[in-house]
């Protein structure tokens, strides 16, 4: 119990630095006063049955953030519970929280993308993608198959895009073609440069590859793929999920 109160005394100082916070708009601050209130719990910790099986390191050390696990994001949404945050609120939850070692966004849902090597005259093919923040490889303690992962470094208005493939992708849809690593895609139009291929157990935060990413791509990089369809320049719009790693050695219970 000892270290849940430590986590939400830090939850609880995050939120009050949002609510300081001068850059977010008035619909900001609407979405993010959903979860605040003098007698209510801001956040709830929830360890999902799902994250333990995870073939990552210490998968017991994963906890999400939120008050229930959502499922689904649309245009429009609209949340009575916290389960989903938006990108203001990520940025200023992960400064503000040191109980956690790590503190990775990942958006909800995917990214429809469309795929062809830079220079080729091949069709263009559908891809599945995710966002995820720079640390998000990190968080899981994972390491690449062949390659490397982008870090925040990567992750920043202004750096060169991008991408990690998912080893089912490069094994079903490329062919174990080590030479992908390192190639340039167009990624809906864009040159993104893959650094690295994930292990084949993989799946992100999840304990499957259904539906899982063709390839996982920094979240600075949303507003240059989705353009005026941008969520991350949305102003508060909550689409991101939050997973953290306590620091090690701690006990949650």
């Amino acid at each position: 119990m000892l270290m849940l109160e430590w986590i939400w005394r830090d939850l609880r100082q995050a939120m009050r630095q949002l609510r300081r916070a001068p850059v977010f708009t008035a619909a900001a601050m609407m979405t993010l006063a959903l979860g605040i209130g003098a007698t209510t719990a801001i956040f709830t910790l929830i360890q999902q049955v799902m994250l333990r099986p995870l073939a990552v390191p210490q998968p017991n050390q994963l906890w999400r953030i939120g008050d229930v696990v959502g499922c689904c994001h649309a245009s429009g949404y609209t949340q009575t519970d916290w389960s989903f945050f938006p990108w203001e609120a990520y940025k200023v939850l992960r400064t503000h929280t040191p109980a956690f070692e790590n503190l990775a966004a990942f958006q909800v849902g995917d990214a429809g993308l469309g795929v062809r090597r830079h220079g080729s005259a091949a069709a263009v093919k559908g891809a599945n993608g995710e966002f995820v923040s720079g640390n998000f490889f990190q968080t899981f303690g994972v390491a690449p198959w062949i390659g490397r992962f982008f870090t925040d470094a990567n992750d920043q208005e202004g750096a060169t895009p991008v991408a990690v493939m998912s080893f089912h992708a490069w094994q079903a849809k490329y062919g174990a073609d080590p030479s992908v690593v390192g190639a340039l895609y167009q990624l809906n139009g864009h040159p993104f440069t893959v650094m690295g291929v994930a292990p084949p157990e993989f799946f992100g935060a999840k304990i499957d590859g259904g539906n899982m990413p063709d390839f996982w791509l920094p979240l600075a990089t949303e507003p240059l793929v989705t353009g005026e369809a941008s969520r991350l320049r949305s102003n508060g719009e909550p689409w991101l999920d939050l997973i953290g790693r306590v620091r090690a050695g701690t006990n949650p219970t």
